[in-house]
């Protein structure tokens, strides 16, 4: 793919996947997930690719949602919204009819992460400067992280008075324990790469301008070993973990449709979208 919010590379048995919306700091929208999806479809299928790298164009990884989508989907019904395309973007899933959406138990950020956590074939993401929210999201589905010594990881939910989505309550305790998990949800503070290496969100930092270059180092490694033993030992990996993604998903999705529509969320997401958009201007 050589145009649109995700470019697609190979490389021998490599992967490489770039988030392309350098313009909005990689905020989550037009067709990125529609596409970041299709690329891990892609790999799923094809023998040839053995490892996939993602790392964001410009100098951030992902900021999230974009805060512009805020004001046009804020009078819709939470659960009409969180089965949309409204907000987030295309993300290349079958629609859901009028009559599925009162008993819809993922929504698409659930529906979506889980297409995303099918892929059996290793992943790295290679953190380039933010990586917030959903984006922080899309980085925790990864199997390792890398980051540039500028990153900045956090979850951001909190400033808009919503709970996490796509897996994060499922994921984040499990890399960096239950205390700091709910100290970083709680909270929605940022911390820097250094910090995010103690907390064990990533496994290593490198200068930024080696980022790609290690991470695809590593991905080459681990592309250079027996595709199966890859395989299954991701799969024994996932399966050490008691409680599945996906009944963590569908209570995400639960207190989403409750918090979407409750007038201080919507009064906080008011607050947080005016000053993102006071910085940019």
């Amino acid at each position: 793919m050589t145009g649109g919010d995700v470019l697609v590379e190979r490389h021998d048995g490599v992967l490489l996947v770039r988030l392309n919306r350098p313009q909005r700091h990689n905020a989550i929208g037009g067709t990125m997930l529609r596409d970041l999806a299709a690329a891990f479809d892609e790999a799923g299928r094809d023998d040839a690719v053995r490892v996939v790298v993602t790392i964001g164009v410009g100098a951030a990884f992902c900021v999230g949602a974009d805060v512009a989508d805020f004001d046009r989907v804020r009078h819709l019904p939470a659960r009409e919204l969180l089965v949309s395309d409204l907000i987030g973007g295309e993300k290349g899933l079958p629609a859901r009819s009028p009559a599925d959406v009162p008993a819809e138990e993922l929504g698409n950020a659930g529906r979506w992460a889980l297409r995303m956590w099918a892929l059996e074939k290793p992943t790295i993401a290679a953190v380039n400067g933010a990586a917030v929210g959903g984006g922080f999201g899309i980085a925790l589905l990864h199997d390792i992280r890398l980051a540039a010594s500028t990153a900045r990881l956090g979850t951001g939910f909190a400033a808009a008075g919503l709970a996490p989505e796509l897996g994060i309550s499922h994921l984040l305790p499990r890399v960096a324990g239950y205390a700091a998990a709910a100290e970083l949800l709680l909270t929605g503070r940022l911390v820097d790469a250094a910090e995010a290496r103690e907390l064990q969100l990533v496994s290593g930092v490198v200068p930024d301008e080696e980022l790609l270059e290690r991470a695809m180092e590593l991905a080459g490694r681990i592309a250079s070993g027996p595709p199966l033993g890859a395989r299954l030992t991701k799969r024994l990996l996932r399966r050490s973990a008691a409680a599945e993604l996906e009944a963590q998903l569908r209570a995400e999705y639960t207190a989403q449709v409750t918090l979407f529509d409750h007038p201080e969320t919507r009064a906080a997401m008011d607050r947080l979208a005016q000053r993102v958009m006071r910085r940019r201007d």
